[in-house]
């Protein structure tokens, strides 16, 4: 008999301590949309949610920013990008980000 390989679903928790902040309606919208995005591995919707949730906007190429986002996500669907550990993945997402400067500037 064989033994069936026992598959987890990924889960998300946040914990920082060092930082507290109350979202607005329209951002818990968007933030809950933008995880429901990387959970379902759509790498445009993911993009678009985190230029939604700065309030004034600075990235210099939004569609750039959305284009590689979306790319990322497409190789991570692939063989060879499951073998990316997701901590690795969203580290790049995070690169990404810095290096757009559109979500969060002070992420450095």
């Amino acid at each position: 008999r064989r033994k069936r390989e026992t598959k987890t679903k990924p889960h998300v928790v946040f914990i920082d301590v060092g930082m507290t902040a109350e979202l607005s309606k329209t951002d818990r919208v968007i933030l809950l949309e933008f995880f429901k995005a990387v959970a379902c591995r759509d790498g445009r919707k993911v993009a678009e949610c985190a230029l939604q949730l700065s309030k004034r906007q600075s990235c210099p190429n939004p569609e750039a920013f959305i284009q590689e986002v979306k790319e990322s996500f497409d190789f991570w669907a692939t063989p060879e990008g499951d073998l990316v550990h997701p901590a690795d993945a969203m580290q790049q997402l995070l690169e990404q980000v810095r290096h757009h400067k559109g979500w969060q500037r002070k992420l450095d």
